[in-house]
């Protein structure tokens, strides 16, 4: 599944003629959580918050701004937080970006990794 996302991902963003900034493509960062169905499998592979009825999973998806085409994406479970998600899509980052992150990424640490 990770090779079609990254597949698909590649093609659409060559393909869309997407506005740039000062000659830099526009990204955002977030996270979101997913429910995901309530079996051995998921609760062995992922966590649940504590007074909820499923396992849950946590990703950090990074976007291109105005096509929404989400350009990267790191999950883990639940307890990982979303620092540590978002580091996985230092590596993706394409040069000549400008990172746009939620409220909830202020991490001095995570910025001055982000902008080596």
């Amino acid at each position: 599944i990770k090779a079609v996302f990254e597949r698909m991902t590649t093609s659409w963003l060559k393909s869309a003629k997407l506005p740039q900034w000062n000659g830099l493509t526009l990204l955002s960062v977030d996270g979101v959580v997913w429910r995901t169905p309530d079996n051995p499998q998921n609760e062995n592979a992922f966590s649940r918050q504590k007074g909820t009825q499923y396992p849950q999973v946590r990703m950090v998806c990074q976007m291109e701004l105005s096509s929404h085409i989400i350009t990267a994406s790191a999950f883990d479970n639940y307890n990982t937080n979303e620092m540590v998600l978002a580091e996985k899509l230092i590596e993706t980052t394409p040069n000549h970006s400008v990172t746009m992150f939620d409220k909830g990424f202020y991490s001095l640490g995570l910025l001055h990794k982000w902008q080596d």
